[in-house]
């Protein structure tokens, strides 16, 4: 009984081994590109949402260009997705907007930015507030002795 009970577990086992290795390493057949899909349902999230530095790229994105290439498939937050370094690929992708890919996120986020920095933003708030923070770093130097300017390389 023992033995049919460990049988049956290392099937268990293989099975869902196996799923989770067609998940992650979906055949393209030349389709889409090479990439990795990370766990069922997480997908890579972790990655990607992992401290990233200040300035430069993302180590997320760094990594998979240098092993896949400047076009790599994922899986973030459940959803399968292609990112795109290439800028030729995304000069045709902006050309083909609405047409031959979907953008809502991409809507979505393009709103959401010009909503805060947009035209009307800039005259109404944020250009007051640059002004404002001007003039109190100017007016703190107004009454220093020295001021050090250097010049940007």
């Amino acid at each position: 009984m023992a033995v049919v009970f460990y049988y049956l577990a290392a099937l268990i086992v293989l099975g869902v081994t196996h799923l989770v290795y067609k998940w992650r390493n979906p055949k393209c057949n030349g389709v889409l590109p090479p990439g990795s899909m990370g766990l069922p349902f997480i997908g890579e999230t972790l990655q990607y949402f992992s401290p990233k530095p200040q300035q430069g790229i993302p180590p997320f994105i760094s990594k998979r260009m240098a092993r896949y290439g400047p076009l790599f498939r994922t899986s973030l937050l459940g959803q399968r997705i292609v990112f795109s370094t290439d800028p030729v690929v995304n000069q045709y992708i902006f050309q083909q907007e609405g047409d031959a890919f979907r953008w809502n996120a991409h809507k979505y986020l393009r709103n959401l930015v010009l909503d805060l920095i947009g035209p009307e933003n800039l005259k109404g708030g944020l250009i007051h507030e640059m002004d404002k923070k001007t003039r109190h770093h100017l007016s703190s130097w107004a009454c220093k002795d020295e001021v050090e300017v250097k010049r940007r390389t």
